[in-house]
């Protein structure tokens, strides 16, 4: 404890990635009060055109940690300028809902319910479709979000 993982484009130099580890090392050190050898550090490079799919969704999107820095950018903007967003919502509420289907056990998946229970879990996995995140919005318009969003599946 801790691990840090960083993954970005391919290019940098194995000095420069040495460089990184070493600094985000000691930065966890100082913060973390923890023994240097308790800190590891993974760089994993990803190729440009396999980010939104291999980083952006899982790791941003529907990360499992809490994602305490946002990125500035979300690479599925220029697909949406083309698209109506709730096209594109569409299709990623029903992916969703599909792989939750193959992970259930029980043989009573209800799409329905497990959407509901997602928007009460994790509402804001959903702001990548609209220009407001949800902790934004008045109660009015998480209620409309919400609407907007059970409207596609």
């Amino acid at each position: 404890m801790p691990h840090v993982i960083v993954k970005m484009y391919p290019g940098r130099s194995e000095e420069k990635k040495k460089e990184l580890t070493n600094r985000i090392a000691k930065s966890v050190v100082e913060i973390t009060e923890c023994p240097e050898a308790a800190v590891s550090v993974t760089i994993e490079e990803v190729e440009q055109e396999a980010w939104p799919e291999t980083v952006y969704r899982p790791d941003i999107l529907e990360g499992a940690g809490v994602l305490y820095k946002e990125p500035g950018y979300n690479p599925f903007e220029k697909a949406a300028e083309d698209n109506d967003p709730l096209d594109s919502l569409a299709e990623y509420v029903r992916d969703a809902a599909a792989r939750a289907m193959q992970e259930d056990t029980t043989g009573y998946f209800n799409a329905m319910s497990w959407l509901d229970l997602e928007l009460e879990d994790n509402p804001g996995g959903f702001d990548a479709f609209f220009g407001k995140p949800w902790n934004d919005l008045s109660d009015s318009e998480k209620a409309d979000r919400a609407k907007a969003i059970r409207r596609v599946l």
